[in-house]
């Protein structure tokens, strides 16, 4: 069974991912267009389709305990002459908690340690020549910016050389509760990843409903898009999905695994996408397939609503039904 090609690493916010792949391509374009300007937390690994589950919720663990931090960014940097590659310095006081959190990711056995020191950096060129990367040096000789991560990401690559973006795994705690006799932990994340993908299309649902892309019923640019799972002991057991731009929100899939119906968790993955979308500062929210999700809402802990309501709205022309969200 064909493996998946994975790397763990850090993404850059999309003013200093610019400001970077300016100077990528100012030094001969390395990497611009095959992936975006990230540090390598973890280099590519091969991950086998058995093992996905286990490690997709470790992962989750991991950066559930792990706080944010800021890096600064630049002067350029070398490994020349053990290696010509020209990168951009990462230091700052993040760096200490970024190389706790690297070991905590390579103490898995899919991934190989490394006999070297962790040098975090961005990669401007490989390979550099000397003459590129002595006016690289005597160029760039001052911070370029600071940045601060507060997750990291799992890139796949399905065609060698390109990576794409596969999933995040925020540094935020999980929520912790009780359903159906199950102790559940919730982790709320920007996209689907491999263990989601592959249990929605079991249950004959499109995964794409899980990944980050613009939804046409918003009609506009800036939309952002957020995830809930829901685990116990380890196992997936129920997921869902949701757009919003400014107070708009739209309610796109509630999953259940098979066998696990009727104890709640539908309910559950309503009311934390509804949680989740009001720490957004959401005010109304849009049901994509209300057949399904309106039975999910309605028992989700929300009530009647009077003022500043939940609006689920029904694309069909039915009649709308209001609901308040209700914070347990």
């Amino acid at each position: 069974m064909k493996r998946y090609r994975i790397g763990l690493i850090h993404l850059f916010d999309e003013s200093n991912a610019c400001r970077i792949d300016g100077l990528r391509a100012a030094f001969g374009g390395f990497g611009v267009g095959r992936i975006p300007p990230h540090i390598t937390l973890v280099p590519p690994a091969n991950l086998h389709p058995k093992d996905v589950d286990a490690e997709i919720y470790r992962l989750r663990k991991i950066a559930s305990e792990t706080s944010s931090y800021f890096c600064e960014v630049g002067p350029a940097g070398t490994f020349d002459p053990i290696s010509p590659v020209l990168y951009l310095r990462v230091g700052g006081v993040g760096v200490d908690p970024m190389a706790v959190l690297q070991d905590k990711l390579l103490s898995s056995q899919h991934y190989k340690s490394s006999s070297r020191p962790f040098v975090p950096h961005v990669t401007l060129m490989d390979p550099a020549s000397s003459a590129e990367i002595k006016d690289a040096l005597g160029i760039i000789k001052s911070r370029l910016s600071i940045q601060e991560f507060r997750s990291f990401e799992m890139m796949i690559s399905a065609v060698q050389p390109y990576w794409e973006f596969s999933s995040d795994f925020r540094f935020e705690p999980s929520r912790k509760m009780y359903r159906g006799g199950m102790s559940l932990e919730v982790f709320a994340h920007t996209s689907g990843d491999l263990s989601i993908y592959r249990m929605v299309s079991d249950e004959g649902i499109s995964p794409s409903l899980f990944c980050p892309q613009a939804d046409l019923r918003f009609r506009c640019d800036g939309q952002e898009n957020l995830v809930v799972s829901i685990y116990s002991q380890g196992q997936l057991v129920a997921c869902g999905s949701a757009n919003y731009h400014s107070t708009i929100g739209l309610v796109r899939a509630v999953v259940v695994k098979s066998g696990l119906y009727r104890l709640g968790l539908g309910s559950l993955v309503a009311g934390e996408l509804l949680y989740q979308l009001e720490i957004k500062g959401v005010e109304t929210v849009f049901a994509a397939v209300p057949t399904a999700l309106e039975g999910f809402i309605q028992k989700c802990g929300s009530r009647p609503a009077t003022a500043g309501r939940w609006l689920i709205c029904y694309p069909s022309g039915m009649t709308l039904n209001s609901w308040s969200f209700s914070r347990r």
